[in-house]
């Protein structure tokens, strides 16, 4: 029995209970809304920026270092430096922060989660070591440049022993998802509603895919690390291909279904275009003049694709700061308007029920005054 039950209505005890109660619930939920889920989306969001940010000015305090007065070709060849663990951080929390959000159509979440698979190959497997670059004797001068040329053995144990363990984790969580969704399924009822409702094909093309690439990362590992070496572009190039394409579904989808403002919708379309247009420029770039900008070619795509990506995901995180995205129908409504309930009309007259008479209470049911409840 509670103080909230209908036996203490009208009792000093009831009213400060039910306005407890009312309270608690203002605070836990927000329209309607889990506030706590709300607020770790925000947080999510506002993570990735913030390891952005980490990464640039890693970048920066190590081009003005003392002695330091040069770039390196690419963000990737920080790797070996003293930026080292900030970018492997960095990568694997963008990595994290892309699978876990939920995008707000299929399109989006299966781009995004899949993107998010790539993020730490590009932070395990570094880019190969380039003798030539200009910057790399200067900065190996100040000690501030580790060639993997000092300990190759151990260089070549370590990407071992990082993909071995991604390939691990991953192979462990697709198995865990898979057999507690085939769980589901097997006992689920007849017209019962369970988690499997809140699932779309998102959530399954996203398992597909993360399922195709560890079974493939299997099988190039057990077929030899010749593959490692060329690993780190290619994935660094899908991450980028992949984003740029969540930005242009997320507009086209967006103005589509009338679920994103135009301005929005209209920002996101540039920016996944722009994306993929230097992403191509860079190809043909690179193949005809490998000598553009003094050495700087990829360096400069890998600056202006991460700004561009950031771009993205502010504006997106701006636009869906207090909107919740529901997974059926793809649509996002605002957290303090959450969808009425569905009005299937009036009852037919016949299908009425009378109004309810209320009995009489029992002796035993009568309310103690107040000032026996506060003995009590």
């Amino acid at each position: 029995m509670r103080l909230t039950d209908p036996i203490f209505k009208g009792t000093s005890a009831f009213d400060r209970s039910k306005k407890v109660n009312e309270k608690f619930a203002e605070t836990e939920f927000y329209g309607g809304h889990d506030v706590a889920a709300i607020k770790t989306y925000r947080y999510l969001r506002l993570g990735m920026l913030a390891a952005v940010v980490a990464l640039s000015y890693s970048l920066l305090e190590e081009r003005y270092a003392h002695g330091v007065h040069c770039w390196l070709g690419s963000i990737s060849s920080y790797y070996y430096t003293p930026v080292h663990s900030v970018f492997v951080g960095v990568m694997v929390a963008i990595g994290l922060a892309l699978i876990v959000i939920k995008g707000s159509t299929a399109v989006e979440d299966v781009c995004l989660s899949l993107a998010g698979v790539m993020a730490p190959i590009v932070a395990f497997v570094p880019t190969s070591d380039n003798p030539s670059d200009s910057c790399r004797s200067q900065m190996q001068t100040v000690g501030h440049y580790l060639p993997p040329a000092s300990d190759v053995r151990n260089a070549a144990n370590s990407i071992s022993n990082d993909i071995h363990a991604y390939l691990v984790a991953g192979s462990v969580i697709i198995g865990v998802v898979v057999a507690a969704t085939a769980q589901l399924i097997r006992s689920r009822r007849p017209g019962a509603k369970t988690t499997m409702d809140e699932y779309s094909w998102g959530t399954f093309g996203t398992l597909a895919g993360a399922a195709l690439l560890v079974g493939a990362g299997w099988a190039l590992v057990l077929a030899g690390y010749k593959w490692v070496l060329q690993a780190h572009g290619k994935a660094a190039a899908a991450m980028f291909v992949l984003l740029a394409l969540a930005a242009i579904a997320n507009g086209a989808l967006g103005l589509w279904k009338k679920y994103t403002r135009v301005g929005y919708a209209v920002a996101y379309l540039c920016i996944g275009a722009a994306m993929l247009g230097f992403g191509g420029w860079f190809l043909y770039d690179q193949l005809s003049n490998r000598s553009a900008f003094h050495g700087h070619l990829v360096l400069v795509i890998e600056v202006i694709e991460l700004s561009l990506f950031a771009a993205f995901w502010a504006l997106q995180t701006v636009e869906r700061w207090n909107h919740i995205v529901l997974v059926r129908g793809a649509q996002i409504l605002p957290a303090g308007n959450a969808p009425p309930p569905a009005d299937d009309g009036p009852p037919p007259a016949g299908d009425v029920p009378p109004p309810a008479r209320e009995a009489p209470p029992s002796p035993g049911d009568v309310p103690p005054p107040p000032g026996d409840l506060i003995r009590t």
